[in-house]
């Protein structure tokens, strides 16, 4: 037991004389002093934490608060907004909204994040909101980061990107399909077929998306093209022939292939009440002129030349306002 005594205290007097060796050194070489007067004051480092780090959550006025120019949701569900709008009563807000600033907004609060939590107060009849307050957003990164939070949370649906992607691409946000489809990380096939829904009337969009979860994209385009085939009668009916379980996205695509072929083009009726049949002194036709009952006069030619297409054109040109410069003498001299 003595022994073990004997030992403890060695490795404890070791111990110290080593830190009076290392107090020493560092005495004579007076690395303390230097990283003293080297260090950055700690103002200056609290200054560069605050240019760095996100803005304090603060309150704004919900008058001044717009919605995002390029939201990537377009749909909302009243019920969600009532139910959100209960949880504020209960609960109050828990998540800051997240806005910034644009200089077509001047003296306003643009939405990044925070679009159906701005709508539940509101409804409340609420007067401020919390924020936490984004800087430097260009319409690019304020589209991607509303974007990629309501993917994370799963309340964007295809419909949503439908219309938010026609508009990106309408204002020259993105220049092309190719240049959207790099930043949402989507083939440009794949927005193409999206932004097409948007030809489909706005009602109809709006019950898709309503029922986002038995209406997908194969779904919604096939219904799409029958639209575009047969009208928004049988459309809405397919439709409801989805929300009812009945109708696949095959059996959609079936449906329309068969209005495809129910449109397809047979022999043409002629509409004109007459015609005027046009050749060269060698019996080879030239064209005709249709004469319809509406008022309506068709030239058609073929097989003419650029240079003599050019002095048809001219020479028809001057007839046609001589014409009309007789019509409107006829039509003077009638009212006179």
């Amino acid at each position: 037991m003595a022994t073990k005594l004997n030992f403890t205290s060695k490795v404890r007097a070791g111990m110290a004389a080593e830190r009076v060796s290392a107090g020493e050194r560092l005495a004579e070489s007076d690395v303390v002093g230097r990283a003293q007067r080297d260090a950055v004051p700690v103002p200056a480092i609290e200054a560069t934490i605050e240019s760095i780090a996100p803005q304090r959550v603060r309150k704004i006025a919900l008058d001044d608060v717009v919605s995002n120019p390029y939201n990537p949701r377009a749909f909302y569900s009243a019920e969600t907004i009532d139910e959100l709008a209960n949880s504020f009563a209960q609960q109050g807000q828990i998540t800051p909204i997240q806005v910034t600033r644009l200089p077509e907004f001047p003296g306003k609060y643009v939405i990044v994040d925070g679009e159906r939590r701005v709508r539940a107060a509101k409804s409340r009849g609420d007067q401020y909101i919390d924020a936490d307050l984004k800087e430097g957003l260009d319409n690019q990164r304020l589209y991607l980061r509303a974007y990629h939070a309501n993917k994370e949370r799963e309340e964007q649906t295809v419909f949503d990107d439908a219309l938010a992607w026609k508009k990106l691409l309408d204002d020259r946000v993105y220049i092309d399909q190719v240049e959207l489809g790099v930043a949402v990380g989507q083939d440009p096939k794949h927005i193409s077929k999206v932004i097409s829904l948007t030809s489909l009337p706005p009602f109809v969009l709006q019950r898709m998306a309503q029922f986002s979860k038995a209406v997908g994209l194969g779904h919604a385009y096939n219904l799409k093209l029958i639209y575009d085939r047969a009208g928004v009668k049988v459309a809405e009916h397919w439709l409801q022939q989805v929300l009812d379980g009945k109708a696949s996205v095959r059996k959609l695509e079936a449906a329309a292939s068969a209005e495809a072929g129910a449109r397809s083009p047979g022999p043409r009726r002629t509409h004109y009440q007459s015609r005027v049949q046009f050749s060269r002194r060698d019996g080879v036709a030239l064209g005709e002129l249709k004469l319809f009952g509406d008022g309506r006069a068709e030239l058609s030619l073929k097989g003419i030349s650029p240079a003599d297409q050019q002095r048809l054109a001219e020479r028809m040109k001057s007839v046609v306002e001589q014409w009309a410069a007789e019509i409107a003498i006829a039509e003077a001299d009638v009212t006179s």
